[in-house]
């Protein structure tokens, strides 16, 4: 078998302008492609990140505790709350300026409450850190002027419930939620006890 000895490729400007223009075309489409899939790379990276500070970054309540109010009438009642907090296990930095703690007690709507710290005013909606029971890093000082927690704290939070303390009456129901700017949730639930002493005495809510 011999090959034909007058086959040409088809030459010329036309050629060489087509093939320009393939090239170019599919430099137009590849480069907007490259640069969706990598603004795609980083929004994913970054939703993974704030994913993973999410599910990662809790509280754990350790104990609720109730001082009562020194009285032995029928509108006997909790007079100051001190809940004591750590941070869970491998959890990021706690914001305690954006935490927002909402109380629900004998079926009255929620009581939302913020961090002030020089207030712990139930009723006027504030809460505050009555000790910083262990530091892991800095000082005590340090925290009151930048309220965070980390792994490793111990905090004890404050609030002044004398103006509400009928909220807080024997035998009623009382939720207490949790809830941090970055991180999950903590909520709890109990029941105060059916009798409280009469004068005013130190008592294990939760």
């Amino acid at each position: 078998m011999r090959l034909k000895q007058d086959c040409s490729a088809d030459t010329g400007i036309s050629t060489l302008i087509l093939f320009i223009a393939i090239v170019l075309m599919a430099a137009l489409v590849v480069v907007p492609l490259m640069n969706t899939s990598g603004r795609f790379t980083q929004k994913a990276v970054h939703t993974g990140e704030e994913t993973k500070e999410h599910v990662s970054t809790g509280i754990s309540i350790i104990s609720v505790g109730g001082q009562t109010t020194d009285n032995s009438t029928a509108d006997h009642g909790i007079a100051r709350l001190n809940i004591i907090i750590e941070p869970i296990v491998g959890s990021e930095i706690g914001d305690l300026g954006t935490l927002i703690i909402s109380v629900r007690a004998a079926g009255n709507p929620p009581a939302i409450l913020r961090y002030n710290q020089t207030s712990d005013s139930y009723e006027d909606g504030f809460f505050n850190v009555s000790r910083w029971l262990r530091v892991n890093r800095g000082t005590e000082a340090d925290r009151t002027a930048d309220p965070y927690i980390e792994y490793g704290d111990l905090v004890e939070l404050g609030i002044n419930t004398t103006a509400s303390a009928t909220d807080f009456s024997p035998n009623v129901d009382v939720v207490i939620e949790f809830m941090l700017e970055t991180g999950f949730n903590t909520r709890i639930e109990f029941r105060t006890p059916l009798m409280y002493p009469v004068s005013d005495e130190y008592l294990e809510l939760y």
